[in-house]
């Protein structure tokens, strides 16, 4: 084993979802990747592409681009792209461009998944590396919708306090005519009833 073998396998044993491999686990991936390099300005990964094969950039720096082009972020040296997707089956989420000459291992699903299958030790630690990572990226979405839903509730409630009070609303017309038929009947009932007795009888002439 010379130094660069050497140095590609700590590389590949520091990648997240490699994790706690051996060395000579770590050599096993090493011996089904390929080797590539790419010039600057080339496309690895496309948006909404099929997610068959992960990357480990060895040398050279990475942008991940938006569908509409905007720059997420970046990918330095011995850092590994679509490893998610290789277990998950989503398609790629954003599109991957070399910033400059790369160089890096290309692992495809049907190779990794065929170490795995053979070193059942190898396959346990991945998953459960697979699992850790698919965990925190929950956690990390949940406090992200959190902070969100925040915001929108305080912008909600300034936006409540800026706003002038609605005025009570008069009464309607009809409203008004149903209140004097009310206090129509009111002095009806109130109006004394005269009996018999009460009215007055004519006096007789002299």
């Amino acid at each position: 084993m010379n130094r660069a073998q050497h140095q590609l396998m700590q590389i590949v044993q520091k990648i997240p979802v490699f994790d706690g491999l051996s060395l000579d686990q770590a050599q096993l991936l090493i011996q089904v990747s390929k080797f590539s390099k790419y010039e600057a300005g080339k496309t690895i990964y496309d948006i909404g592409g099929a997610s068959d094969e992960m990357l480990i950039l060895v040398k050279g720096k990475l942008n991940v681009l938006s569908d509409a082009g905007q720059l997420l972020g970046e990918v330095p040296p011995g850092s590994s792209i679509g490893e998610m997707g290789v277990f998950t089956g989503h398609p790629r989420s954003a599109t991957i461009i070399t910033a400059e000459e790369c160089v890096g291992l290309e692992i495809r699903k049907n190779q990794l998944l065929g170490v795995m299958n053979a070193d059942q030790s190898m396959k346990s630690i991945i998953l459960e590396n697979v699992v850790g990572m698919l965990s925190s990226r929950l956690a990390d979405a949940n406090s992200k919708l959190d902070v969100l839903t925040a915001q929108q509730q305080q912008a909600a409630h300034d936006l409540a306090q800026l706003l002038p009070e609605s005025p009570e609303p008069e009464s309607s017309e009809a409203e008004a005519v149903e209140e004097s038929q009310d206090e129509a009947e009111v002095d009806a009932d109130t109006t004394p009833e005269l009996n018999d007795d009460d009215t007055p009888e004519a006096e007789d002439p002299a």
